[in-house]
Order: structure tokens, then C-alpha cells, then sequence
């Protein structure tokens, strides 16, 4: 029997590349939450089991400046490769994506997107491609994540914002929020023609081509998928209400009022969004939600959409994730310049831990115990 000897090594070289990109396992991992400091430029890494921060990156070494409407954003969303050795960060008002090792905080590559706002941002199920809104452009850019090559980008929505992937790794949502008036466009506006502007626009993750563009009747902040992937518990613009969209229906079919603290205006909500911040329990029963405006997470369950309890945090609280199993919600205070750390089953805040100026997005993700031994003896 004869063996084929370029197929033997390559198939052992593709074991060998699978084994090292392969996501960490829980026995040799440590769960951990990266805090984008949107002002400072950096990025907290918090281990969610000891509660305290392990290391930090500074992600604009250059000290480039760059200035939009409200507060500094050198850091709006970040995204971890699949095995927990990449961050990549698109940089809000420096207009670009961004990948550094974690361990080592070496600076990998840089990719402009031409734009006024780099904003939200996801990662194809493979890890292979980053998907960021440019906002005042109205597109979705595909980058490469191993390169920062820019690979094309779809036409949305106005003002596209959120971005997350199916399930099934099939189909990337944007949703858009429409034209703000704290966020007046730079340049000249893109020659292509922008859909609706509140608009869910379907792409398909690997042709990169739309599907469809289904307008909405208000704008979708951020919103997560509800377990069926039916539908998405969504925060709307200008509105203290949580509420579900049915994807198959193609309407809002639940609202769901939430708590104002006395003396709140228009003035306190911060680019139309009174709340911004929604992640959804493991188990999906219970989100957590961000009350920007009146300062508080509220609890709430799906999907009958009780309130189970209002938390009270610091100021501003602007983004939320869930860790521990479901067990914690995390809040970005974005004034405080700290993240509150709230136990879901106890419905109370545990801790407030200093993470640095301006938080903004968390991603919760899993490191490998190598990569967090070479941080902490940087």
C-alpha cells in the first residue's frame, strides 16, 4: 500500500492548524471580560471568577487624535477570535478596525474604513471575518481577520448600528437607527442609495450579498435573538420599553414599559437612547438591560416581560453582558468610569470595579490559562 505523502503532510499540517485555532476548553480557560474604555483608548481584561482586573491594552499607542459629537471614542465594540489569542477593536471616531495578540498586546494590523464612525461589530461563526458598521456611511464592511483586508461591504439601513450572526452561522442582521441629530455626517455621503432608515437587513455571512431589507416602524438599539432565533428582544430609540420583534411576522408584536427616574428629559438620553444595554441569560429567561437615563439594570423576565427588579448603578450605564453561566450581568458605567457586576439570582449590585475612562461594549469570552499566565507577567 503506497501513501500519499503530500496528502499525508498536508492533512497533518490542517490537524495541526485546527489544534491551535481550536477554541480553549473550560478545564484550561478562564473567563474573562474585555471593557472597551472608549475615552482612554484602552481595553480592561476583568476575570470574572476573582472579580478583578488581570491586565489591560492600550489600543491607540500613537496617541492619534480624532473628535466627534459627545464624549471621545477611541474604543466602541470589541470581538475575540475563537481561540481567545485575538482582539480586534473598531476604533469609533479613528474610523478603523484594529487587532492586537492579547498576550503579548503586539500590534497585529490596522484597517481603515474611511469613515466618521467605525461602530458595532461581529465575528463570522469561523472566526474568519469581522463585520463593522461604518455608520455615517451607511455600509457593513467585511474585513478579513487574519489580514485586516478589507473584503467588501453591503449597503444598509441608515445609520446602521448592531450586527450579530445566526445561529446557524448562515446570516448576518444589521439593524439601522436612522439619521441622528447629535451625529451629523462628515463629508460627503456615500453615492449609493441607502434602504429605510429604521431597516433589519439580511446578508447572507459567506457570499456577502443581501437577502432582504425588511423596514421596521421604530429604530432598533441594541437587542439580542430570542432562543428560537424567531424573534429579538430589542431597546428602541427614544423610548424607556423593551420590546420583541417577530422576524416571522415581520412586526413588533410585545411592549413592555420600563421605570423613569423623576426629573428624566430628552437631554439626559444620549443620541436618542435613554437605554442601551440588553444581553439575555444563558437559559433565556431573564434579561438584563441597561437604564442609561435613569441609571439603573433592570431585570427582566421573557417572555412574559415582568420586571423582576430595578438595580440601581453608576452613571450612565451604557452596555450589558451576561457571565458565570447566566449567573452575573455586567453594566458599563459610562460616566463613572467603572462596571457594575450584578447577580442575576440575588437581583442585587455584588461589586463596582474601576475599569477606566469612558467603558463602553464588554465581550465575554474564554482565554486560555497560557494567554492570561503571559499577561500578568507583562
Amino acid at each position: 500500500m503506497q501513501l500519499d505523502l503530500a496528502a499525508t503532510v498536508s492533512a497533518i499540517s490542517l490537524c495541526l492548524t485546527l489544534s491551535a485555532s481550536a477554541a480553549p476548553t473550560e478545564s484550561d480557560s478562564t473567563e474573562i471580560a474585555f471593557v472597551a474604555n472608549a475615552e482612554a483608548g484602552t481595553v480592561a481584561l476583568v476575570d470574572i471568577a476573582s472579580r478583578s482586573i488581570v491586565g489591560g491594552l492600550d489600543i491607540n499607542p500613537s496617541r492619534t487624535e480624532q473628535k466627534g459629537p459627545g464624549a471621545t471614542n477611541y474604543a466602541q465594540d470589541t470581538d475575540v477570535s475563537p481561540d481567545g489569542r485575538t482582539i480586534y477593536i473598531s476604533r469609533g471616531y479613528l474610523g478603523d478596525v484594529v487587532a492586537f495578540e492579547i498576550s503579548t498586546g503586539k500590534w497585529l494590523w490596522q484597517r481603515s474604513l474611511n469613515t466618521g464612525r467605525a461602530d458595532h461589530m461581529t465575528l463570522s461563526r469561523d472566526g474568519k471575518s469581522i463585520f463593522v458598521s461604518a455608520m455615517l456611511d451607511n455600509r457593513v464592511y467585511r474585513v478579513d481577520a487574519a489580514t485586516g483586508k478589507l473584503r467588501g461591504h453591503v449597503v444598509t439601513g441608515v445609520y446602521p448600528h448592531d450586527n450579530k450572526i445566526s445561529r446557524d452561522g448562515t446570516t448576518l442582521y444589521n439593524t439601522s437607527i436612522g439619521p441622528l441629530p447629535g451625529m451629523p455626517r462628515s463629508g460627503a455621503a456615500p453615492a449609493e442609495k441607502p434602504g429605510a432608515n429604521f431597516q433589519i437587513t439580511l446578508i447572507d455571512a459567506n457570499t456577502f450579498e443581501v437577502r432582504e431589507r425588511i423596514p421596521t416602524e421604530f429604530a432598533i438599539r441594541p437587542w439580542q435573538f430570542a432562543p428560537d432565533g424567531k424573534g429579538m428582544y430589542v431597546q428602541l430609540a427614544n423610548e424607556h420599553v423593551v420590546a420583541y420583534y417577530d422576524l416571522v411576522a415581520r412586526r413588533f408584536t410585545r411592549r413592555f414599559a420600563l421605570p423613569v427616574k423623576d426629573s428624566i428629559t430628552p437631554k439626559d438620553y444620549d443620541f436618542d437612547a435613554p437605554h442601551h444595554g440588553l444581553a439575555l441569560t444563558d437559559d433565556g429567561t431573564t434579561l438584563c438591560l441597561a437604564g442609561r437615563a435613569s441609571d439603573y439594570a433592570a431585570l427582566v423576565s421573557v417572555p412574559d416581560f415582568k420586571l423582576l427588579a430595578t438595580i440601581p448603578t453608576g452613571d450612565a450605564p451604557g452596555w450589558a453582558e451576561v457571565a458565570d453561566g447566566g449567573k452575573l450581568c455586567l453594566i458599563t458605567n459610562t460616566r463613572d468610569d467603572n462596571v457594575s457586576i450584578i447577580s442575576i439570582p440575588d437581583r442585587k449590585e455584588i461589586l463596582r470595579l474601576p475599569t477606566g475612562d469612558g467603558p463602553k461594549h464588554i465581550t465575554v469570552t474564554r482565554l486560555p490559562v497560557s494567554v492570561i499566565a503571559a499577561i500578568k507577567a507583562r
